[in-house]
C-alpha cells in the first residue's frame, strides 16, 4: 500500500486550508457536495461512460466514481459493480475505500486489501469482492474534495506508475464534466425555483414583417402555478392561442421591446385567468426573442383600488375624530433654521378644542393663529422632524389657561402630524387626587401596623407607610411588578425558602383569590430576621374589576415565641407516646412469641413501626400537621428503595389522623409491592401522584398509586386485614378504586382535604 500525495489543485487547496479545523472542513465539504446536486443522480446516468474508459485503460473488472457523503458513498458513475450495489447506486460508508482518499487528500494504492491494515476489515472485500484498489481524488470547481475515481480488481494486483498517471488524467476529465454539470444544475435550479413566472418567446411576424404575436419557446414551473396553463398547452403555442384576451393589451409592450431594445415593465389584467393582474418585466435577448419575468400583483392592485375607494370614507372619519388633528409644515429662514410652522390641514375637532374655526387656520402659521405662542411649540415639532422620533407632550397654549396632551409624529423631512386632546379638567382632577393621596398617606403613616398598597394588574407597590419600612427594613416601592417580589426574602417554619409568588399581593394580582394570609420568617437586608403576618385584600372598582390590593404587615415574633414553647411541650408528649408504642410492641412480641404463625406477628410489628414513623414526621414538622411528601418518604424508606419510587404532587399538609391513615395505607401497599408487585423484581417502579381540586369545603385530595414493569398481576384469592385497611381509604370513609391490571396494580384514593387536615 502506498499514498501518492496530490499535486496541482489539491496541493494548493491543502496549503490554503491547512489552518482550518478538520471538523469544520468536513462540514463544509459535506455541505458543498449536497449543494452540488451530485447526490441526487446516483448511478451511470451522469458519468457512467467515463468509468468504461477507466476499465478499458487499466484492464480492471470494476471502475467507480464515488461521491463520499457523511454516512454513505454514492456512485456518480460505475461499471462492473455486482448486484445489488449496481442497482442501488450507493453503499454504506462501511463499504468505502474511497473515504480514505478523501481523508488523506492523496492517491490510495492497495495491492491486496485482505493484507492491508487500513482496509482489511472493510466490508467491501466480502460484499463487493474488492481486493486491489487504486483511487485518485476528485474535486468540485470550488476546490472541495468530494470523492475519488477508482479502479478495482477482484484479485491481488501490483499497480504501476503508468496506472496512476492514467487514472489521474481521467480524473481531470471527470472534474471537468462535474464542473459543467454543477453549473448547468445551478442555473437550471434557479430557473425552476423562481417564485416568479418566466418565459422565453420569439416574435411572430406577418407578411409585411410586422410583429403580430409571440410564440412561447420555454417556461418555468412557476408559469403554470401562476397562470394555471400546463407546459404542454403553452410550449410552441402563440399568445393569441393560449390567452387571446390579453393580446391587444400586451402587444404594444412587446413591440416596444423588440424595436427599441430597452427593458420595459408592463402591468396587465388577464381575463382568461380569473381576472388576475400581472406585472411583466420584459427584456430583449436577441433580434427576434424576448424573455419576461412576471409576478401576480392581483392583491396589490386590489389593495390600491380599495385604498382609492376608501379615501373619501377615511376623510369622513377624519372629520369625525374627537381628537384634534394637525398636519403641519416647517418654515425655515435663509440659513435653514426653523422659525415657525404652518397649518396645512386641521380637522373639525381641532377647531372645537382650541375655539378657532378650522378655515381660519389652514395656510397660516402658528404664530399668526396664536399671537402669544411660546417658542417651545416651534422647537418641539422641529425636533420631531429633525430627529425622526415621535413626541408625547402635555402643554399649555399661550395664556389661554387650556392644557393639551398630544402625540407628534414626523411625516417627512419638512412635515409632521399631531393628534391631541384637551386635558385641563383631567389635570385639575389629578391635582385634587394628589392632595387626597397626601392626606391618606399621612393617616397611614400613623397606623401601628405596616401597610402596603399595590396597583393592578402589574402589582407595582405605590405606597408604603413608615411601620412597614421598619418591619421589612427597606423601601418596598422599589418593586415595580410582581416579578420583582423576590426582593422580599422569607422562609417557612421548616427553613425552606418562601416562594415570592405566594405572597398575598402576588396571589391577588394573579386573580387566585380576593383575600389571602401568610406567616413567614422575614429576612431583612441587614441580616436580622423577624416573624411577620401578611394579610392581603383585593380592591375593586365599581364594575367589580380588580384595581389594586392592600396588605397589612404585623410583627408576630412574640406569638411565635409562645408557640415554640408549646411545641417543646408537644415534642415531649410525642416522645413519651413513641416510648409507649415501643412498649406496646415489646409486650406484643413477648405475648405472641408462642404463636406459630410468626408472619402475622411481624406484620403487626411493621404496622406499629409505620405508626411510629408517622408520629416522627408529625413531630419533625409540627405536632398538629405534617407535609404529605415527608410522610410518604419516611413510611416507604423502610420497605422500598427510594430510587424506585417517584413522588409527584403539590406541597400538602395533613393532620395527625390523616397522617396515621396515610402511613398505614402506604405501608400496606409498599409491603405488597415488595412481596408480589413491581418492587419484587429488579426493574419495577412505583409512582405516587396526587393533586387537589374543588373549592372551599369541597376541596379534595386525589392520590394514585401505580406500579409498572413488575410481574403479571392477578387479583388476590382472599381478602385479609390489609385489603380491609386499603378499602377504608385515606380518611376511613372509603373513596378507593383498586384495579388489578395485568401490567401493574393501580389504586386511586380520594378524600376531602378538610377531613385529612383535622387536628383532633
Amino acid at each position: 500500500m502506498s499514498l501518492w500525495r496530490g499535486s496541482g489543485k489539491i496541493a494548493r487547496i491543502k496549503v490554503d486550508k491547512v489552518r482550518m479545523n478538520a471538523e469544520e472542513l468536513a462540514t463544509q465539504r459535506i455541505a458543498a457536495i449536497r449543494r452540488s446536486g451530485l447526490l441526487d443522480k446516483a448511478g451511470n446516468e451522469q458519468f457512467g461512460h467515463l468509468t468504461e474508459h477507466v476499465r478499458a485503460a487499466l484492464d480492471v473488472p470494476v471502475a467507480i466514481i464515488s461521491i463520499v457523503d457523511e454516512h454513505r458513498q454514492v456512485f456518480a458513475g460505475h461499471c462492473g459493480l455486482p448486484e445489488p450495489w449496481a442497482a442501488r447506486g450507493e453503499t454504506p460508508i462501511t463499504h468505502s475505500f474511497c473515504q480514505h482518499v478523501v481523508a488523506t487528500s492523496a492517491v490510495l494504492t492497495i495491492e491486496d486489501a485482505r493484507l492491508n491494515e487500513i482496509v482489511r476489515d472493510n466490508m467491501a472485500i466480502d460484499d463487493l469482492g474488492v481486493v486491489a484498489y487504486l483511487g485518485v481524488p476528485i474535486c468540485l470547481p470550488d476546490g472541495h474534495l468530494i470523492g475519488a475515481l477508482a479502479a478495482i480488481d477482484t484479485k491481488p494486483r501490483v499497480w504501476v506508475e503508468r496506472d496512476r498517471l492514467t487514472l489521474e488524467t481521467l480524473a481531470k476529465v471527470v472534474e471537468k464534466q462535474i464542473e459543467v454539470g454543477v453549473s448547468e444544475l445551478m442555473y437550471r435550479s434557479l430557473f425552476h425555483d423562481m417564485q416568479e413566472g418566466y418565459y422565453v418567446a420569439s416574435a411572430v411576424r406577418d407578411a409585411a414583417g410586422d410583429i403580430t404575436d409571440i410564440r412561447f419557446e420555454d417556461i418555468n414551473p412557476a408559469f403554470e402555478r401562476l397562470t394555471g396553463m400546463a407546459p404542454t398547452t403553452v410550449l410552441g403555442a402563440t399568445l393569441s392561442q393560449v390567452a387571446p384576451g390579453v393580446l391587444e393589451d400586451m402587444m404594444p409592450a412587446y413591440r416596444s421591446v423588440f424595436e427599441v431594445g430597452e427593458p420595459l415593465v408592463h402591468v396587465n389584467q388577464a381575463t382568461e385567468i380569473g381576472g388576475k393582474w400581472f406585472e411583466n418585466r420584459i427584456r430583449r435577448i436577441g433580434a427576434d426573442r424576448i424573455a419576461s419575468v412576471f409576478s401576480d400583483v392581483t392583491a396589490r392592485k386590489l389593495a390600491e383600488e380599495r385604498l382609492q375607494k376608501s379615501e373619501a370614507h377615511w376623510r369622513g372619519l377624519f372629520e369625525q375624530l374627537e381628537e384634534g388633528f394637525i398636519l403641519g409644515e416647517l418654515i425655515r429662514d435663509e440659513v435653514g433654521h426653523v422659525v415657525d410652522w404652518r397649518y396645512i390641514e386641521v380637522n373639525r375637532a381641532w377647531g372645537e378644542l382650541v375655539g378657532i374655526p378650522p378655515s381660519s387656520a389652514v395656510g397660516r402659521t402658528v404664530r399668526e393663529v396664536f399671537s402669544g405662542a411660546e417658542d417651545e411649540w416651534i422647537a418641539a415639532f422641529a425636533g420631531v422632524v429633525s430627529s425622526g422620533e415621535p413626541l408625547v407632550f402635555v402643554r399649555e397654549v399661550g395664556t389661554t389657561g387650556r392644557w393639551y396632551e398630544g402625540h407628534a409624529q414626523p411625516l417627512d423631512p419638512e412635515r409632521f402630524v399631531v393628534l391631541f386632546v384637551e386635558v385641563t379638567a383631567r389635570l385639575k382632577l389629578e391635582a385634587e387626587l394628589r392632595d387626597q393621596q397626601q392626606q391618606l398617606s399621612t393617616i397611614i403613616d400613623t397606623m401601628p401596623v405596616g401597610v402596603l398598597l399595590a396597583e393592578a394588574p402589574t402589582g407595582r407597590i405605590i405606597l408604603q407607610n413608615e411601620r412597614s419600612q421598619q418591619l421589612l427594613g427597606h423601601d418596598a416601592t422599589a418593586a415595580q411588578s410582581v416579578d420583582e417580589y423576590d426582593m422580599f426574602v422569607a422562609t417557612h417554619h421548616d427553613g425552606s425558602p418562601f416562594d415570592p409568588q405566594q405572597y398575598p399581593l402576588a396571589r391577588i394580582m394573579a386573580r387566585e383569590c380576593d383575600r389571602a394570609k401568610v406567616e413567614v420568617l422575614y429576612h431583612r437586608p441587614d441580616g436580622s430576621k423577624t416573624w411577620i403576618s401578611i394579610v392581603g385584600e383585593a380592591i375593586k372598582d365599581l364594575s367589580g374589576e380588580l384595581s389594586g390590593a392592600v396588605v397589612a404587615v404585623t410583627d408576630i415574633s412574640d406569638r411565635k415565641m409562645v408557640e415554640a414553647e408549646k411545641e417543646l411541650i408537644n415534642r415531649e408528649m410525642a416522645h413519651r407516646l413513641k416510648n409507649m408504642l415501643a412498649m406496646v410492641q415489646a409486650i406484643a412480641t413477648q405475648t405472641l412469641r408462642p404463636v406459630t404463625e410468626q408472619a402475622h406477628v411481624r406484620t403487626f410489628e411493621k404496622r406499629l413501626h409505620a405508626l411510629s414513623r408517622a408520629h416522627d414526621v408529625l413531630l419533625h414538622d409540627n405536632h398538629d400537621s405534617a407535609p404529605i411528601q415527608a410522610i410518604m418518604a419516611t413510611t416507604l424508606e423502610s420497605v422500598a428503595p427510594a430510587d424506585r419510587v417517584d413522588l409527584r404532587g403539590p406541597r400538602t399538609i395533613v393532620g395527625p389522623k390523616g397522617a396515621l391513615s396515610l402511613a398505614l395505607l402506604l405501608h400496606e401497599l409498599g409491603t405488597n409491592a415488595v412481596k408480589y408487585g413491581a418492587l419484587s423484581n429488579e426493574h419495577g417502579r412505583v409512582s405516587i401522584d396526587w393533586f387537589i381540586d374543588g373549592k372551599g369545603s369541597e376541596r379534595a385530595l386525589h392520590m394514585t398509586w401505580q406500579e409498572t414493569d413488575g410481574p403479571l398481576v392477578t387479583p388476590p384469592e382472599r381478602k385479609g386485614f390489609g385489603t380491609k385497611l386499603l378499602r377504608m381509604g385515606l380518611a376511613g370513609s372509603g373513596g378507593v378504586e383498586v384495579d388489578y391490571a395485568p401490567t401493574g396494580l393501580v389504586v386511586k384514593m380520594n378524600a376531602l382535604l378538610s377531613q385529612l387536615q383535622q387536628t383532633e
